[in-house]
């Protein structure tokens, strides 16, 4: 990742985003979890990758019904992630053997890259089945305008779920189901919007 990618992930400030267990975040996770759960089958012995799991926004959600591993290059954001396997790694050079996990999901991590096929092929290679991977959606407005007004989110921009299906296809990947959905966005909803 590029170095200022580097500094914005390990900055002090990010010891006060939001729990993973907070409202705001649950609401941002769980219907997209549960969407997921129509398409492909979760059970407890499913093995799940989380790729730039962060402080564990999905992978505690998805530690609940699954065997799930994290992966993240920040070591300030996967300090706070609660799951037990979790480990410091980059995204671009997955440290695991071929078709080691069931299920590899990422989400919003490739706007965050430098190499988004690499990324993507890494993904691919780890999984035995089925990546799963989420962006924002830059047709909503706003996270249009996050994403305008902060460098480091820039990249999003370009992000769409023609964009991201474009990529997928190039990679190889049959896509077996691809939606855009929700509007909340876990850090930066206000609290007077959803007060809890």
């Amino acid at each position: 990742m590029e170095i200022y990618q580097k500094k914005y992930w390990e900055r002090k400030s990010l010891l006060l985003r939001r729990d993973h267990s907070h409202p705001v975040v649950k609401e941002f996770v769980l219907p997209k979890i549960n969407e997921i759960r129509k398409i492909i089958p979760i059970k407890m012995e499913t093995t799940l990758l989380d790729v730039g799991c962060g402080n564990g926004f999905f992978s505690y959600y998805f530690d609940k019904i699954c065997d799930t591993t994290g992966i993240d290059y920040s070591e300030t954001m996967i300090s706070l992630n609660p799951i037990a396997k979790k480990y410091v790694m980059s995204a671009e050079d997955l440290k695991f053997s071929d078709n080691s996990f069931d299920i590899v999901f990422c989400n919003s991590l490739l706007h965050h890259v430098e190499n988004i096929n690499k990324v993507i092929d890494e993904m691919k290679r780890v999984s035995k089945k089925y990546i799963i991977i989420s962006e924002p959606n830059a047709l909503n407005p706003l996270i249009f305008i996050f994403s305008a007004l902060n460098k480091e989110e820039r990249k999003a921009l370009k992000f769409s779920l023609r964009f991201l299906e474009k990529k997928i296809s190039s990679s190889g990947a049959e896509i077996i189901s691809a939606f855009s959905c929700g509007i909340i966005t876990p850090n930066k909803i206000p609290p007077y919007l959803y007060p809890y």
